[in-house]
């Protein structure tokens, strides 16, 4: 993924956030869920998780 790409990617990220707050208030719950990974010893998996939407919003935009 090029820097072009990944800058799109993340600004639709944002303009998902601000258009429909309520569908990313789950990201709340991600952060407990980090938290309580990381204190129980275990590997998060907010990383994947979030990669994974990367790249769905890379296919989504497409910048070349």
């Amino acid at each position: 993924m090029t820097n072009a790409q990944m800058a799109a990617c993340f600004n639709e990220w944002m303009r998902r956030f601000i258009d429909e707050p309520a569908r990313f208030a789950r990201e709340f719950e991600c952060v407990n869920q980090f938290m309580t990974d990381e204190n129980e010893g275990r590997h998060p998996t907010y990383g994947e998780t979030s990669s994974a939407y990367m790249v769905q919003l890379a296919t989504e935009v497409a910048v070349s």
